[in-house]
């Protein structure tokens, strides 16, 4: 009689309270039940002894909804092991060899990689890739040549899995010429545009947003009577009035046979990208046609020193190169999505810092990148 009384009361007991069932779910919250590793499995961001010798080159990110989950979601392109030449492959928080930490403002996060080369690319970081090129009157011997190259090269990385659109600013003491982010075909047939050969290739501009680019070309200008070739107004052009898409990584490649002439405008400093240029806004290479600068003028090698891009010397007639020698492909082919999540309380409209630390297991790739966040509310 006890026996049956207690089974009834334990039976209403658990249809009268659904909720305290012992289902494991109930008991956790959508940030629980995502992939990404605990917070208070995270270790601290490891000291790195020696100075860093690799680059964390390209970082963008957003905050995502994951099935209820609030994750904030870092895509970065590949980090290369200068040593042996070697993509890394990161490793994140509870992984044997993990080799990516990150914290947010100084308090460890649990971190999960996808590495997109574990998969041939199935899933990919998106890629805007903008094209800067001198087109003054002495880069006539290599116009052809880089229109043609740019043209292959861009050709190839649309056929392959990878997320990608392209750009191109033509530039001397002015900007010349643009073509915002679009499809390999629209940079293919903007280049070769007929009765069009040499430097007039990226001279122009096109498509809808031909008038604002054209309206706002003069604050860009740095020449006078005279050319004074400028990438970083090349630059700043794109930076400022491309429509760049959401959370893609940019690579910008500068063709140039001249220093960097900004005629005393900061802004169009090599140096200013030292105190403003963000994290999220993209790396340079450079494919210099001549020799180093003079002491009159600024060394282009130091946009991509600056922002860890690479640096091509080549001829005159641009022969013996290729855009493939530039790592560029590679990086992203080996690019990663990074995740940590557990960030509601700082979903707070303030600013928040975030330090990316990338330490091998035998401490020969070393990088550290610190930069500032503030988290988008869902």
């Amino acid at each position: 009689m006890n026996l049956k009384f207690l089974s009834c009361a334990a039976l209403l007991c658990a249809c009268a309270f659904p909720l305290t069932s012992c289902s494991d779910d109930d008991k956790t919250t959508p940030e629980d039940r995502t992939d990404i590793p605990k917070d208070n499995q995270a270790q601290p961001n490891p000291e790195l002894n020696d100075e860093p010798n690799a680059t964390i080159p390209n970082i963008q990110y957003t905050t995502v909804d994951e099935e209820g989950a609030a994750v904030f979601r870092i895509d970065m392109t590949g980090i290369q092991d200068k040593a042996t030449l070697e993509w890394l492959r990161l490793l994140g928080t509870g992984e044997i060899g993990q080799n990516i930490w990150i914290e947010v403002d100084g308090q460890p996060k649990g971190v999960k990689v996808y590495n997109t080369a574990d998969d041939n690319n199935e899933r990919t970081v998106p890629v805007d890739l903008v094209f800067l090129v001198d087109n003054s009157g002495s880069m006539s011997q290599e116009a052809n040549a880089i229109a043609r190259d740019i043209t292959a090269w861009a050709e190839k990385l649309s056929k392959t899995s990878l997320d990608i659109q392209f750009g191109c600013v033509g530039y001397d003491g002015a900007i010349t010429g643009a073509m915002n982010v679009t499809s390999y075909q629209n940079l293919s047939d903007y280049l070769n545009r007929p009765g069009i050969s040499g430097t007039s290739r990226t001279m122009g501009f096109t498509d809808s947003d031909a008038e604002t680019f054209i309206s706002n070309a003069e604050s860009y200008r740095t020449g006078g009577n005279s050319s004074y070739e400028c990438g970083m107004a090349a630059l700043r052009f794109a930076t400022d009035l491309f429509t760049f898409r959401k959370n893609a990584n940019r690579i910008f490649v500068n063709f140039t046979d001249e220093p960097n002439q900004n005629r005393n405008i900061d802004r169009f400093s090599v140096e200013s990208l030292l105190s403003d240029w963000d994290t999220t806004l993209g790396t340079i290479h450079t494919v210099y046609s001549s020799s180093e600068s003079s002491d009159r003028y600024e060394a282009n090698r130091l946009m991509s020193e600056y922002t860890g891009g690479t640096v091509i010397y080549t001829n005159s007639s641009f022969t013996g190169v290729t855009l493939e020698d530039l790592p560029v492909t590679d990086a992203m082919r080996n690019s990663y999505v990074v995740r940590i999540t557990n960030i509601r309380d700082l979903m707070d409209g303030q600013p928040h810092e975030v330090r990316i630390t990338i330490l091998s297991e035998d401490g020969t790739v070393r990088a550290e990148r610190t930069f500032t966040v503030i988290f988008e509310a869902l």
